[in-house]
């Protein structure tokens, strides 16, 4: 498994289609992704217009359609199809993960991006193609692995990592629940509970990070 961290600056992206974004946003903040498919990807993004700037702006830009306002507790929460060169890249190269939230910020994009090293190379050396990168930072992610082994009890990681082998965590769903106590000859309701204690020990872990 391999991270790298890929970032383009407000210089370098200036002449292409994201300066016209620029121009509307001050951030855009993708919180997730809901649909990858070859011609681009489902988004929910969070916006910070320009003054005098809306939604039909965004929704005017050639790469970008909105195709849902969410309006949920006072946000301005989007759903939309990004059809960016740059994103299909994304959703075309295999063993690869975009690892969201990530932002447009100030006219600079900042991406984490995790998958199997051959992948990420193939991915890295096409970015480079279409529209090379300011910074490529590689990330040792065993040491992140390795801290959150230590934070989980042996059932704890027993479970999750049969439940992350066997696709558990895919979209969609590979394995069942049920399934998986199988395989540890467990009753579903004693592999349910050490699951989902994994999963609290993990984003509690995840949350520090960005403390």
């Amino acid at each position: 498994m391999r991270e790298v961290s890929l970032s383009w600056s407000k210089a370098t992206l200036a002449s292409t289609e994201f300066f016209e974004l620029s121009e509307i946003v001050s951030n855009l903040k993708v919180m997730g992704h809901l649909a990858v498919e070859p011609t681009g990807v489902r988004q929910i993004v969070l916006p910070t217009y320009h003054e005098g700037k809306t939604v039909d702006d965004i929704d005017g830009l050639d790469f970008i359609s909105v195709e849902q306002k969410l309006n949920e507790r006072e946000s301005d929460a989007l759903v939309i199809w990004n059809r960016h060169p740059l994103v299909c890249l994304a959703s075309n190269t295999e063993n690869i993960h975009i690892l969201p939230p990530y932002e447009f910020d100030q006219g600079a994009i900042s991406v984490n991006i995790r998958g199997l090293p051959d992948a990420i190379s193939t991915f890295v050396k096409l970015c480079k193609m279409v529209l090379e990168p300011d910074e490529v930072r590689v990330h040792n992610v065993q040491s992140n692995a390795d801290e959150i082994s230590a934070i989980l009890t042996p059932r704890q990681n027993d479970c999750f990592s049969l439940a992350a082998k066997h696709g558990y965590y895919a979209e969609p769903k590979r394995v069942t629940i049920q399934g998986l106590a199988e395989y540890m000859d467990i009753a579903r309701s004693t592999y349910q509970e050490h699951l989902q204690g994994a999963e609290q020990a993990i984003l509690g872990w995840f949350s520090e990070q960005f403390q």
